[in-house]
């Protein structure tokens, strides 16, 4: 097995750009542009309002047209992933809406977008257990690995695509998502270089942080 690539794209972010949010950013990762945006907590619905925790909801909006099935997919997926690192019990019967806006397409969205929501979530203060970061890889047609692909080399094709998304305190895989199918061996090997990876992620949101603490000092 070879891996072809051995880091993620170039990551940037602009924090707070969006007013009446709570939370926001403005987040890229090479050519893949999304904005995600936080609302909340907020009085929920009745019929969303849960007893015991804060309820979730995540909308996924494209940049042209409708949401689709594929935009029901993100949404469910980072969802899930909200719903781990939130600390939802300190917050019964209210709601947090959380949006991403898909800007521009330059390949693995779904780990953009859960990465900028979870900048958006520090944006906001909302209390977290733990930060996530969510890397992309595929497997292409000579068994090659390939970290964070750009659109191109998605549209060559391939044999599987994963998206791994880990925490910040033991780097444990709290989501998995995947598309085709390879040896488990070849997806073992795909899960530990995002993993690894995921280090770079996290080193990101810390510089982010600063930068932002620094400039409000100022």
């Amino acid at each position: 097995m070879e891996t072809e690539q051995k880091s993620i794209r170039a990551l940037k972010c602009e924090q707070s750009v969006l007013s009446r949010a709570d939370g926001s950013v403005m987040f890229s990762q090479g050519n893949t542009v999304v904005m995600a945006s936080v609302y909340g907590p907020l009085e929920a619905k009745i019929q969303k309002e849960l007893s015991d925790r804060m309820y979730v909801e995540v909308n996924y909006k494209p940049k042209t047209g409708m949401p689709g099935v594929a935009e029901r997919g993100k949404e469910k997926l980072i969802k899930t992933t909200c719903n781990h690192i939130i600390l939802t019990n300190l917050h019964p019967r209210t709601a947090v809406c959380i949006t991403v806006q898909e800007m521009q397409d330059g390949g693995t969205l779904l780990s953009a977008s859960i990465n900028a929501v979870c900048l958006a979530l520090l944006d906001s203060g909302l209390p977290l257990q733990c930060l996530v970061a969510a890397v992309t890889c595929l497997v292409d047609k000579k068994d090659k690995i390939v970290l964070d692909p750009c659109i191109r080399t998605v549209k060559e094709g391939y044999k599987a695509m994963f998206t791994f998304a880990f925490d910040s305190q033991k780097y444990n895989l709290i989501l998995s998502h995947c598309e085709g199918q390879v040896p488990y061996q070849l997806f073992q090997e795909a899960m530990e270089l995002c993993q690894k990876a995921s280090h770079i992620i996290f080193d990101f949101y810390r510089q982010a942080v600063l930068r932002k603490f620094s400039k409000e000092l100022l």
